[in-house]
């Protein structure tokens, strides 16, 4: 996949942190949030220690590595220690690496409408959080981030039972595939491969272009996103030492 159409799909993730920053701000949620661009380099910032996760720097490419000092030497940072998010083999002078990410991308190709049926958001946001055994600022994030009307939500159902949900949204032609869980008693019943396939149909169905989700090495996800077609870019985390 060409790099135009990665730096494509990590601006969608990067609008779809500011929605749920407005959206998390208005809900309550602890701390200050705040998205902005410098110099091609996308920056996330959450200040609340409990969402320290969310604050990144992405963007990094040969071209505007060179400005990523300027970008952290802000005031906008304060105590936040942002990570530094570049494509893997390519370091960034005076920081440590703290772990690796993928960025896993599909082209999708156009296909019919096909039928979906609506999850109610009250069950969704229950199943959601229940899935990830989450509590505090990062549930109330999570939360108020899939109550968004863009938020398309979907559910998996074992007869009348909810086990599992996965969100999306799509964003001028990228289908940015969110959090997904399985409540931990369902777990193993390919749930989750199921979910993946139904959004992938919505997207497509919907005149979308591009798939992008994140995961981390290790995680079940990785092998769901290669079996469903995705391409993983990895990527090195990076962080003051």
């Amino acid at each position: 996949m060409d790099p135009a159409q990665l730096l494509t799909a990590e601006r969608a993730l990067h609008r779809r942190a500011a929605l749920a920053g407005r959206a998390a701000a208005a809900a309550g949620v602890p701390g200050r949030f705040h998205t902005w661009e410098h110099a091609g380099l996308l920056a996330v910032l959450a200040t609340d220690p409990a969402l320290a996760y969310l604050s990144t720097v992405t963007g990094v490419t040969p071209e505007t590595l060179p400005e990523v000092a300027g970008l952290l030497r802000s005031p906008e940072w304060s105590d936040v220690r942002p990570a530094v998010v570049a494509p893997a083999g390519l370091p960034v002078p005076g920081l440590v690496p703290a772990g690796e990410r993928f960025l896993a991308v599909r082209r999708l190709e156009p296909a019919p409408a096909s039928p979906c049926e609506p999850a109610d958001e009250g069950v969704f946001v229950r199943v959601l959080l229940a899935g990830f055994g989450v509590s505090g600022p990062v549930a109330e994030f999570m939360a108020a981030e899939h109550r968004l009307p863009v938020i398309r939500r979907f559910l998996e159902r074992e007869g009348e039972t909810p086990i599992a949900a996965a969100g999306m949204t799509i964003d001028a032609g990228v289908a940015i595939l969110g959090a997904a869980s399985t409540l931990p008693e369902f777990r193993g019943r390919g749930a989750q491969p199921k979910l993946l396939r139904r959004r992938l149909e919505a997207a497509a169905a919907e005149g979308g272009t591009l798939a992008v989700a994140t995961t981390r090495p290790g995680s079940p996800s990785v092998a769901n996103l290669e079996r469903a077609g995705f391409r993983l870019h990895r990527r090195t985390a990076w962080t003051k030492p």
